[in-house]
């Protein structure tokens, strides 16, 4: 556990790590909607992959800075999301 030495350095921390999170989150989120609606391949599918490990480990790591379960269980359900389909399929369909 830290120890701040004021309110304002206790402040400082908090605004720094939501906006780590929120960054992190950002990036998590924008890989999680392009893996569901687009089902991407090959070099994209690497770098989406790769894009969403960091944004969850980021998101994670920041969230557990900020001591914030919430946003934990948020990072941790955003893996249930990876076993939904929301994509469009083929036009055959």
């Amino acid at each position: 556990m830290e120890k701040f030495e004021s309110l304002e350095a206790l402040e400082r921390f908090e605004f720094r790590w939501k906006i780590v999170f929120t960054c992190f989150g950002l990036v998590l989120a924008g890989a999680l909607l392009d893996y569901m609606l687009r089902t991407p391949r090959g070099q994209e599918a690497v770098w989406c992959y790769s894009a969403g490990a960091l944004g969850f480990i980021g998101a994670l790591l920041s969230a557990y800075r900020l001591r914030d379960g919430a946003r934990i269980d948020g990072v941790l359900d955003s893996l249930d999301l990876l076993g939904e389909d929301l994509s469009l399929g083929d036009l055959s369909d």
